[in-house]
């Protein structure tokens, strides 16, 4: 049975937010996250239009409350909201089934 969960988040930046404030607490946000048992992988992706979307991906939805209720995080979402995001929305899903990983470079001919 597949556990992992997927959290899309979508944030925007005020436009008068310290960019270097807000990359210092994200570098030290992924340090900790980093550590968790259960954390997978942080990814973010920007479209031309500027929309950027971050996924991270957990072994359980365990492993996704000890991240959201860890105190510094719940402390740095507090000062996100407050200092630096203007918008934005978060969606935590459930992987239902996983097809792959494919390999085929060694895929005969």
């Amino acid at each position: 049975m597949i556990d992992d969960v997927i959290v899309i988040g979508d944030l925007k930046l005020r436009h008068d937010a310290s960019i270097d404030e807000h990359n210092e607490l994200g570098e030290r946000m992924y340090g900790i996250v980093s550590q968790l048992p259960g954390f997978i992988s942080v990814k973010s992706f920007k479209s031309e239009d500027g929309e950027e979307l971050t996924i991270f991906r957990f072994s359980s939805e365990s492993a996704l409350e000890a991240w959201r209720t860890h105190p510094e995080h719940v402390r740095t979402m507090k000062r996100g909201h407050a200092e630096f995001y203007v918008s934005g929305f978060l969606q935590i899903c459930k992987v239902i089934r996983e097809v792959g990983p494919f390999d085929h470079a060694g895929k005969a001919s």
